[in-house]
């Protein structure tokens, strides 16, 4: 809950007052020699104080969540008066200045001004204002450490409370323990049975080669020359995209059609986006992507037996809008739709035997998946726990491969016993309802730092492919990552966006040459609801989605305007405690003036305006990065 806010606080307390050089005009206010212990003091207890949260998770204790929304609330207002009381310097400054030069046009000549920049006056007002600043920040910091202190001091009697309640109950205390027992059997499943198999591209398939094949005969051996429409559909993180991706790079199928494209629809589609994004599948290079598009990749399809996958389509509209692009030359084409809709694919797709239902996993094929993820060689005690919990999964393959992730990060037994406690902790019926405690559990136990970087991925929109180059910049203009002696800002980086893989929360979409690098990944669109719901949740997150005309929450901390439409001058006027601003659209710089204290503006008009904390401003071409690292 507290993570984004320690995090941006701490890192900002870093940049403005521990690094070696800070910003001039708080040498010059002379902010940090009479509060140098206080600051000190203050990075100290944060960093102490969000370990002791990330150390001891009690899942669903009450009173722990309340203590890091108090925790929050204390680090996002000091970091609003931190930041606000530098803003005012800068607008204190610039009004002197004002001042000056209209009493100097006014009534001066250039002998008086010279006379008086020799003679040494004002100074008890230079050290007065001086004293001024500094004893407002020794209050803010004072009382922030107080707030702490008092945080602390609950955290610990809760802590007692727990530990005295879990020994009443004959339990081990301990919220991570430290059982082991070498003499387990060793659990090999999996692979040998041939129910798992994974294709040249990586991609794992348990339980779904008869699907597979129903599928590949639809496309490649139904008799029917016309272009036809085949659906792919079922229930959100069932597998419609893994299948999809298994038959698009399936070497008969690919070899059967000229041309193959894929595109991503998606619930806010975009048509211009996307028959962009088909023509650069395709492999149609031009500078000038949008003029006369859809004849282009109508001409571009003319004559060829092609194969286009629409992936993740959630209405008739999205289809509807580039349909007339996709000739019908008597040649066998196909598109290949996923929905999750069974309507849309019944209006959309050519008939029923072209249609697909995604089925669940069953007990055998959702052990086998787990198992495959987790890990291959597990003592007959573990398997007893895992058993039980992918029971509850109810063969809903993201709920699982999510679950896996979990438990794959904890090595000992009753570690992986908390776990399922946790899981166990609420009564849920639906599929839906446990995929959701399957994600809120896997996020529970993420570090608190990842835990920051992970809900800032809500800002991105959906199914938006995510660049690690940009992430680095964004992740740490927004506090949320920073470089160490021995480790760069793109290492840490790296590490943590490995560690969301290893715990299959993304979906690496680009790697590097040799493999080992990602260079771009995406999120599953349950992942992506999950993350958006939690940011909005934290009040750190807002959406827009089409022109604002309601009244807006309070305080939260980032845009993201997803309206190709927007146009809501006055809506920026309210942003008052905005820091990232991400759009869709490039949006003109002069918005955002009364945006005091934005750090990060993305796909913004190439024009820097008066803001005195922007780290990173990215235009349509180029970023520019205006962060000073900080080295731990």
């Amino acid at each position: 809950m507290a993570c984004v806010a320690v995090c941006s606080l701490m890192r900002t307390i870093e940049l403005e007052f521990l690094q070696s050089k800070p910003r001039p005009i708080i040498l010059q206010k002379e902010l940090i020699p009479c509060n140098k212990e206080l600051i000190q003091s203050l990075h100290q207890k944060l960093g102490f104080l969000i370990e002791l949260f990330d150390e001891n998770k009690m899942d669903g204790i009450q009173a722990i969540k309340d203590l890091e929304t108090k925790l929050r609330d204390v680090a996002f207002r000091v970091e609003d008066e931190i930041e606000f009381q530098i803003a005012n310097l800068y607008e204190e400054e610039k009004e002197e200045e004002e001042e000056e030069f209209r009493i100097i046009g006014a009534d001066k000549t250039l002998g008086d001004i010279i006379e008086e920049e020799e003679e040494p006056q004002g100074r008890g007002d230079s050290d007065a204002g001086k004293t001024c600043h500094s004893c407002k920040l020794h209050c803010i910091l004072e009382q922030a450490i107080e707030d702490i202190g008092t945080i602390k001091e609950e955290l610990w009697k809760v802590k007692m409370e727990y530990k005295h309640f879990i020994a009443l109950k004959g339990r081990k205390t301990t919220i991570l323990g430290a059982f082991t027992n070498g003499d387990d059997e060793v659990i090999m499943e999996g692979d040998s049975s041939g129910n798992a198999s994974k294709n040249s591209e990586g991609i794992i398939m348990v339980g779904k080669n008869n699907e597979f094949q129903m599928v590949k005969k639809m496309l490649i051996e139904q008799p029917s020359r016309q272009r036809e429409i085949v659906s792919i559909k079922g229930m959100g993180g069932i597998g419609k995209t893994t299948l999809a991706k298994r038959l698009y790079v399936d070497p008969s199928i690919a070899s059967h059609f000229d041309k193959r494209a894929w595109v991503v629809a998606s619930q806010h589609h975009n048509k211009t986006h996307m028959l962009t994004d088909l023509l650069e599948s395709i492999g149609y290079v031009d500078s000038d992507t949008t003029k006369g598009i859809e004849e282009r990749v109508y001409q571009c399809l003319m004559h060829q037996r092609y194969f286009i996958v629409i992936d993740d389509i959630w209405s008739d509209k999205a289809w509807d809008a580039i349909k007339i692009c996709f000739p019908d030359n008597g040649n066998r084409s196909r598109v290949l739709l996923t929905t999750r809709f069974a309507d849309v694919a019944t209006r959309i797709g050519s008939r029923k035997d072209f249609s697909h239902q995604m089925h669940f996993l069953d007990q055998s094929e959702s052990w086998n998946l787990f198992h495959e993820k987790a890990c291959k060689s597990r003592g007959v005690k573990f398997k007893k726990i895992g058993r039980p919990v992918v029971e509850k999964c109810k063969g809903l393959p993201l709920a699982i491969v999510v679950v896996a992730g979990l438990f794959s990060k904890v090595n000992e037994l009753d570690e992986w016993k908390n776990i399922v406690e946790t899981l166990n902790s609420f009564a849920t019926t639906t599929i839906d309802e446990e995929c959701s405690r399957m994600l809120s559990s896997s996020y529970n136990h993420l570090p608190y730092n990842l835990k920051a970087c992970f809900l800032y991925l809500s800002i991105f929109p959906e199914d938006n492919e995510i660049y690690v180059k940009h992430l680095v910049k964004l992740w740490g203009a927004e506090g949320l990552v920073k470089e160490f002696e021995n480790r760069s800002l793109d290492a840490a980086t790296e590490g943590y966006i490995q560690e969301l893989k290893d715990r299959n929360l993304i979906l690496v979409s680009q790697t590097s040459s040799c493999g080992r690098k990602i260079k771009a990944f995406r999120m599953h669109d349950l992942l992506h609801s999950f993350c958006v719901r939690e940011a909005k949740k934290e009040n750190l997150l807002h959406v827009v989605y089409k022109n604002e005309s309601t009244s807006l929450p309070k305080g939260f901390r980032w845009v993201s305007i997803q309206s190709n439409n927007f146009k809501g001058h006055t809506f920026f006027s309210s942003l008052k405690n905005c820091r990232s601003i991400y759009s869709s659209k490039m949006i003109p710089s002069s918005f955002f003036k009364s945006c005091t204290l934005l750090r990060v503006l993305y796909n913004i008009e190439c024009k820097i305006v008066n803001l005195v904390h922007l780290r990173c401003l990215f235009s349509q071409f180029s970023y520019f990065i205006l962060l000073k690292p900080f080295r731990a």
